[in-house]
Order: structure tokens, then C-alpha cells, then sequence
């Protein structure tokens, strides 16, 4: 299944849930948002989504600085 993960195409094996997604990223749940094409799921809901052909996913991470 091919989707393009922050701008890049990317060929999943197998269908992962969006934290399952993140985690083979190995990026933080805590400090993650995920964008699915276009919509803000709510994290609650990232172990039930599971992108399909095509999707366009954004893995925006959080950092603080000053």
C-alpha cells in the first residue's frame, strides 16, 4: 500500500494505525499530531484509524525553544 508519508512516498507491507505509525518513526505519542489528509483526528482516535491507498499523512512533531 503506498502512501505519502511528510511529503514522501512511502510503501507500507501491511495497514498500521496511525500510532503503530508513529511509533515505527519511533517519534514521541505525547509530543505527535497527525494530519490525515488534511483533518486533525483526535489522538484518541489514532489506534483506530488506519490509513488507506493514497492517504496523505503528516507527522507534525512539537518543540519548544526560545
Amino acid at each position: 500500500m503506498e502512501i505519502t508519508l511528510n511529503g514522501e512516498k512511502v510503501n507500507l507491507e501491511k495497514s498500521y494505525s496511525l500510532n503503530q505509525i508513529i511509533d515505527i518513526y519511533d517519534m514521541n505519542r505525547e509530543t505527535v499530531v497527525v494530519e490525515v489528509n488534511g483533518n486533525l483526528p483526535e489522538k484518541t482516535e489514532y489506534d483506530t484509524i488506519y490509513p488507506t491507498e493514497g492517504d496523505v499523512i503528516e507527522l507534525i512533531r512539537f518543540v519548544g525553544g526560545g
